[in-house]
């Protein structure tokens, strides 16, 4: 059977998360109930990361077989003529037999958007979370980002219920920018724990609020750290997983975007 992978870019708002769950419609059971349907029986999508219910995707990877072998041009058409609003497959192609989108990923890389406007364009409402009013040193957050780099035990970042065995991670690069009054955090590493960028983002709002020194955050990663003197998670609209960044040459040039 012919593997496939495909690139998606959905909007998280419109859907409970990625992973199928029961009475709830997620990204993943819409996308094969789609490719089941083109394939005439049962289609297994595997996503290269589980985003939580209402965070968005620019670039999600996900792998899948088909019983046939189909024109990448043509499974492409086909997929995106039948997905439901607020998914769309940006790019597919056929690819080696044992590729898997989770274990064969190096880096994943998303992006935290925030409006710090006193008022804010209703279009892109959906898609950041907005910080009204307050006094906030962004600039301080910024330096506490250099902590956050480098190989660390992410337990106090993590939700407390989804904590993993291993809970080492390591981040490549941790950036808070700034244009106007719109703020994004790019974070890039080897893999990320449950609400670990959004209760990042709470942490750095501390140290922006200037409740806390940018040294302090060094200190999340001791053991035995008090997770109630860490700041909030901030809700999912504003996160998209941005990137995965595999090994390989994996789409053609064909179906590169733009």
């Amino acid at each position: 059977m012919p593997r496939y992978a495909a690139e998606l870019s959905y909007n998280g708002g419109l859907y409970a998360g990625w992973q199928v769950q029961p009475n709830r419609l997620s990204v993943q059971e819409a996308v094969e109930n789609v490719l089941s349907m083109l394939n005439k029986q049962p289609v297994s999508v595997k996503g290269a990361g589980r985003t939580d219910s209402g965070v968005h995707a620019r670039a999600q990877v996900c792998s899948f077989d088909m019983l046939n072998e189909w024109d990448e041009h043509r499974l492409l058409m086909a997929l995106n003529s039948n997905l439901p609003q607020g998914i769309s497959a940006m790019r597919l192609t056929k690819t080696r037999s044992d590729f898997h989108p989770r274990y064969d990923a190096l880096k994943r890389e998303y992006v935290y958007f925030i409006w710090t406007g006193m008022t804010i364009y209703p279009h892109i409402s959906p898609f950041t979370h907005w910080i009204r009013g307050g006094h906030y040193d962004w600039d301080l957050a910024a330096e506490a980002c250099r902590f956050i780099e480098g190989e660390h035990d992410f337990t106090s970042f993590c939700r407390p219920t989804n904590v993993p065995d291993d809970p080492v991670r390591t981040m490549y690069k941790v950036k808070l920018n700034r244009r106007g009054p719109l703020l994004w955090l790019r974070i890039v590493g080897s893999g990320f724990l449950t609400n670990m960028v959004r209760i990042i983002m709470g942490d750095l709002e501390l140290v922006a609020k200037g409740r806390r020194e940018p040294e302090w955050i060094k200190s999340l990663f001791e053991p035995g750290s008090e997770k109630s003197k860490a700041g909030r998670t901030f809700p999912p609209n504003g996160l998209f997983l941005w990137r995965i960044e595999y090994g390989e040459h994996l789409w053609n040039s064909h179906n590169r975007v733009l």
